[in-house]
């Protein structure tokens, strides 16, 4: 009786440890989760700062409002390609939306040009985070972005984030493009990069919150 008691509380803590160990593995916010959520995160941010960094790329005198827009209350068609928002200025005080729309020249030769645009689009209902490419003309910006027909690449899946990416811009900030030392450690004043983009958000480690500032170098103050 003895032995057989043994053995069911042994059996029993084993099946306790096991779901305990399911638990913190596959549960709502297990490690498997969060090891996608990071993955998605880490990989999605890394690819919209290189595609930032095309911004005004090729463009003569490229400028806020003209050849990059911020907008607010954005939204994307079913089928990927059709943005809608409200431009929304972008001053000395950082200004925050969900996209951000640019356009670029990889071919600034006369002879070769053929200006394209990107955007940034974080979907505050799903959550999930895209980088759009333009499949149609896209010049001038300024009026023709709500007629830019895209395609749709997904950085960071629905419903794998707790919040959406946050987007905010600003100009004026003399910021340092690539992670220089501030100016009372190197002596060196700031580039004359004016434009800077903060992609705001959150890990998987509840109540963090993180953001990182990308320096539009093609932006001259």
């Amino acid at each position: 009786m003895v032995g057989l008691l043994i053995s069911m509380l042994t059996i029993l803590a084993a099946s306790t440890l096991y779901r305990s160990t399911v638990k913190t593995v596959f549960g709502e916010q297990g490690l498997l989760k969060s090891a996608v959520q990071d993955g998605q995160l880490a990989s999605g941010l890394m690819s919209a700062q290189m595609a930032l960094q095309a911004a005004g790329y090729g463009i003569s005198a490229p400028s806020a409002g003209s050849h990059l827009l911020l907008l607010k209350d954005a939204s994307l068609s079913q089928d990927g390609k059709s943005l809608r928002g409200t431009p929304t200025a972008i001053g000395n005080v950082l200004q925050s939306g969900n996209a951000l729309v640019w356009i670029y020249d990889d071919n600034p030769s006369p002879a070769l040009s053929s200006p394209r645009c990107q955007a940034l689009y974080s979907d505050a209902v799903s959550k999930a985070f895209y980088l759009l490419r333009s499949s149609t003309a896209c010049e001038p910006l300024a009026t023709q972005w709500g007629k830019i027909a895209w395609e749709r690449h997904t950085l960071v899946e629905a419903s794998v984030m707790q919040q959406a990416i946050g987007l905010s811009a600003q100009s004026g900030s003399n910021c340092w493009p690539f992670g220089g030392l501030p100016e009372a450690i190197s002596t060196y004043s700031p580039p004359a990069a004016s434009l800077s983009v903060q992609l705001s958000y959150a890990g998987s480690v509840p109540g963090s919150s993180n953001t990182y500032t990308s320096c539009l170098a093609n932006f001259p103050a």
